[in-house]
């Protein structure tokens, strides 16, 4: 990564503001919240068929089944 000053307009006007990969700071904080909203998105999905699993796991206990991936799979 190197730091590259490059034209950026703002408010009409021309400044050359420090970029990394063609990246000003506004540009990567724009990023990083997307990326931060992105990953509370898979958390929530991930939580979600944890807690799915974990209601199976549930199902199959109470009804004395065993480990279904060994009754499946001859573990």
């Amino acid at each position: 990564m190197t730091v590259k000053m490059q034209p950026r307009i703002i408010n009409g006007n021309t400044y050359e503001m420090p970029t990394v990969n063609d990246m000003d700071r506004t540009q990567i904080n724009t990023r990083l919240h997307y990326i931060n909203e992105e990953l509370s998105k898979i958390k929530a999905k991930q939580a979600a068929l944890i807690s799915m699993r974990d209601e199976l796991d549930r199902h199959n206990e109470m009804q004395e089944m065993g480990d279904l991936f060994d009754e499946m799979f001859g573990g």
